[in-house]
């Protein structure tokens, strides 16, 4: 039995969406650390300008020489104090620009590292032209980079991580906390959940849904969540006089979520690739509303096609088709018997493939390889061997 002393590194204090973050505290960490404002390479955070400007470039000088001089090297060591302190011997970084955060650190103390990428650290266009260096450096020394979709794999290889390094680890949810949606008995009511972000693309779900109000005037949509694009969402459902039909109900708890779901007919979510290029992984929001019995109507975007079966659990339409949308929404609200169906096969499928259980096995088993220097190739890790992992948790945040 192997004795793994995992430190969870993420770049701030878990946000409200970030559930898996959460879980992986909570399962696999014996200490946590944040990383906040840890800028490693510095011209990759302030980047050589040519300024005219004496004024501005004396201010980046002195911008520069204090992070370099002085907060770097007392962050590091108090990470390095931190990692002693817990006796760390593999680290799990969440995104991508924490993995360059701590890489130097963990080559010094010669820890493995494990790199967790989850969707714009893998997509964004500025960052990675920023830190397309920095991410090469880490490809090289990391043991393994975990992707939450099919898609990020490719992606990640197309970066310059080496294939044989790149796992498919997708997110898991808790089954039994979501029971099963009586959607046969269920008013005509659509369900969205997610950040009203442009990669989620919230006022392309209202588009479509006034589509749907044309032909079901008694249809509902309800939306949860915050973000920049809420104001505007809001200001839609004005122009488009659907205020009787369309609620935005803002931030809702784990609980209130399972809650509405069970009220709920059908699931929707239009994710798309903006010009940022941001992407997601795998929404963790469709998973649960699987794990519900919902059927879900989305788009073919990144880990989205691994999560739903077109004309099995779901419907799938292109990026931007609001009119195949609606169709498909209308299918499932008018006919609440093929509704049911889907969202059966929908649960049955989550539960196969997207358990919580399965999710975190699979990173203990990589964790766990990473630390014994096990031969066998992490694709192909079988057995009940599990870390003996310490359960008391240390947290520490940097008071910068």
């Amino acid at each position: 039995m192997a004795n793994v002393n995992i430190c969870v590194v993420l770049p701030s204090p878990v946000a409200y969406s970030e559930t898996f973050l959460q879980t992986h505290i909570e399962c696999l960490s014996a200490a946590v650390n944040y990383l906040e404002d840890f800028p490693v390479v510095i011209d990759e955070v302030f980047p050589k300008q040519i300024s005219a400007d004496r004024n501005e470039q004396l201010k980046r000088q002195a911008r520069v020489c204090w992070h370099r001089y002085v907060l770097n090297p007392i962050k590091k060591n108090s990470l390095r104090k931190f990692f002693k302190r817990n006796g760390i011997n593999v680290v799990l970084a969440e995104y991508g620009l924490t993995g360059i955060g701590v890489l130097k650190l963990c080559e010094e103390l010669n820890i493995p590292l494990i790199v967790h990428f989850h969707g714009y650290d893998a997509y964004l266009t500025e960052l990675l032209d920023r830190h397309r260096h920095a991410y090469k450096r880490m490809f090289d020394y990391a043991s393994v980079i975990i992707a939450v979709s099919k898609h990020m794999v490719e992606q990640l290889v197309k970066l310059g991580a080496l294939a044989e390094k790149v796992v498919y680890v997708p997110y898991g949810v808790e089954i039994n906390k979501f029971a099963q949606a009586a959607v046969l008995k269920s008013p005509p009511h659509v369900l969205s959940v997610g950040r009203f972000v442009e990669k989620k693309a919230p006022y392309l779900t209202i588009l479509a849904f006034k589509k749907v109000l044309e032909r079901l005037p008694e249809a509902r949509l309800v939306m949860l969540g915050a973000g920049l694009l809420h104001d505007v969402c809001s200001k839609l459902i004005k122009a488009l006089h659907v205020e009787h039909a369309v609620e935005l109900k803002g931030i809702v708890d784990h609980a209130g979520v399972a809650a509405l779901m069970q009220e709920s007919r059908v699931f929707v979510q239009h994710s798309l690739v903006p010009a940022s290029g941001d992407t997601e992984g795998t929404p963790v929001a469709i998973l649960e509303a699987g794990a519900a019995g919902l059927p879900v109507v989305s788009t073919r975007h990144a880990g989205i096609i691994d999560a739903v079966i077109h004309g099995k659990t779901g419907f799938l339409v292109n990026e931007g088709d609001i009119d195949a949308m609606a169709e498909y929404l209308y299918q499932l609200l008018a006919n609440p018997e093929l509704a049911s169906k889907m969202g059966k096969n929908s649960r049955e499928y989550i539960h196969a493939n997207f358990s919580m259980e399965r999710s975190i096995e699979q990173l203990r088993k990589i964790l766990e390889t990473c630390v014994i220097g096990r031969s066998t190739a992490v694709r192909e890790l079988t057995g009940d061997q599990t870390a003996n992992i310490r359960q008391s948790k240390e947290t520490t945040s940097y008071p910068w």
